[in-house]
């Protein structure tokens, strides 16, 4: 059995665990930005749970991927511009825990800039060899995904 979509060979083949793990990672931004979306505050008290819990995923998540760099710096050699690779790195995680600081609206403004960011930062990576073509492909998607869900709650009802 194969775990890509396409040729194994082919470093466009996005494998199947990652796509299927990242798009299950989608979940915890699609329902929260639909349920705020939609105004469920009427039958649910907590959509101010809601949105905080959507917030502190996408740290999270820009977190991971500023995790994705570092495991690149690490593979990296030094002439290949480790150091800043390695800074680049960190920057994810400081600028979602600034957000996360940040007053309404202004967090997920943030925080869609910075998903905006990293997901040309992905595909730059692709395109330069440092990672496999399927990545930028696989992270322009779900970062599309991830964009999406932030502004669909930006605009919600009392975002």
């Amino acid at each position: 059995m194969t775990d890509t979509i396409e040729n194994a060979s082919d470093d466009r083949a996005i494998p199947t665990p990652a796509l299927l793990l990242g798009a299950a990672g989608l979940i915890p931004f699609l329902l929260p930005a639909l349920a705020l979306h939609f105004d469920l505050s009427a039958i649910s008290p907590w959509d101010r749970m809601i949105r905080g819990g959507l917030a502190a995923y996408a740290a999270l998540i820009a977190s991971f991927l500023g995790g994705v760099r570092w495991g690149v710096a690490l593979r990296a050699g030094p002439e290949a511009g480790r150091t800043a690779l390695f800074v680049v790195s960190v920057l994810p995680s400081l600028v979602a825990w600034i957000a996360l600081a940040l007053p309404r609206p202004h967090d997920l403004s943030l925080l869609i800039a910075l998903f905006l960011g990293l997901a040309v930062m992905d595909v730059r990576l692709a395109a330069r060899g440092d990672v496999p073509r399927w990545f930028g492909t696989l992270r322009l998607a779900l970062s599309t995904g991830a964009v999406g869900a932030l502004i669909l709650a930006f605009a919600a009802p009392g975002a």
